[in-house]
């Protein structure tokens, strides 16, 4: 049984507290959250009035308020043992990032990262073609929201680097005109090492939102449909119906799929290794983006 201990933003929305009880291997000793707004689904006898100690009490720390995605109070945790759960919002450098993992590494503890989108059904679906040849072509289309460049690329890219299973050999990226640092249109070619290759196609605009996720492999295709939930094949363009997330909150999802990990000391579903390859592809397109930035001005 772990002794589990969440961090909330002061402001956040009430979290599903009767879904957070009911996981499995967990025992929640510690709550604390910044901010006026008073859970009151918590047990009042739980909430802590600072974070420093939370660390020092738990097993599992969860830290779903990024202001607390800090080296300092991240690595005081791991010294303490605590395996992490954290927001995917890190206020981490790289090499923080590199630091934390070797930490965790020497003290035997897991650190995963949220991400809603690798809990949709269809991630189930989506082979793994390691030393495969495969051709993957993505595209999405969304409002242009802050930050929402940030997220569309991040869980693009990592839904890629997972179907290839192989490293990059080279990366093109192409964008449109660039209103508030954020482009219009991106387009970003990857060429891996095992002869695979893939496009990912990113729209900012008011239309209607499209996402789509294209494999072919063998003169095959797989095409997944993440707006209309649904999967097509070709040739023989089966239809395999609708597969919609059956937990309304993936937070609880989340938690309890990395508390069976721990028990089954099993690599997290998202860990902060696997951040850090993304964290660093994206470093390399944002600078692209810049130079072309320059470039066209």
């Amino acid at each position: 049984m772990l002794s589990a201990a969440i961090i909330l933003a002061g402001e956040s929305e009430m979290l599903p507290l009767s879904s957070l009880s009911s996981i499995k291997g967990v025992q929640w000793d510690g709550i604390f959250y910044s901010g006026e707004k008073v859970h009151h689904t918590f047990d009042r006898a739980l909430i802590f009035s600072s974070p420093d100690i939370i660390p020092l009490i738990c097993d599992l720390l969860i830290v779903v308020d990024p202001d607390f995605c800090t080296f300092d109070y991240l690595s005081f945790a791991i010294r303490n043992g605590c395996h992490l759960f954290l927001s995917d919002k890190l206020k981490l450098t790289t090499e923080e990032r590199r630091h934390l993992i070797h930490l965790a590494n020497e003290g035997g503890t897991y650190i995963q990262i949220q991400n809603d989108f690798l809990f949709h059904p269809f991630q189930e679906k989506i082979i793994n073609h390691t030393n495969s040849i495969c051709f993957i072509e993505a595209s999405q289309s969304a409002s242009p929201k802050p930050d929402r460049l940030n997220e569309l690329l991040s869980n693009n890219l990592l839904m890629i680097l997972r179907a290839t299973g192989s490293p990059i050999y080279k990366i093109d990226v192409f964008c449109g005109t660039i209103p508030s640092n954020q482009p219009d249109v991106l387009n970003v070619h990857i060429r891996f090492k095992n002869g695979s290759v893939a496009t990912l196609t990113l729209r900012f605009d008011e239309q209607q939102e499209l996402h789509f996720f294209k494999i072919y492999v063998g003169g095959k295709a797989a095409i997944f449909d993440f707006v209309q939930n649904t999967i097509s094949h070709y040739p023989t363009e089966n239809i395999n119906g609708k597969s919609k997330r059956t937990t309304p909150d993936p937070l609880p999802e989340q938690i309890a799929d990395f508390v069976r990990n721990i028990s089954e000391k099993n690599n997290p579903g998202f860990s902060l290794d696997d951040e850090i390859q993304v964290f660093l592809l994206m470093e390399k397109i944002r600078e692209k983006i810049k130079n072309n930035s320059i470039s066209t001005h």
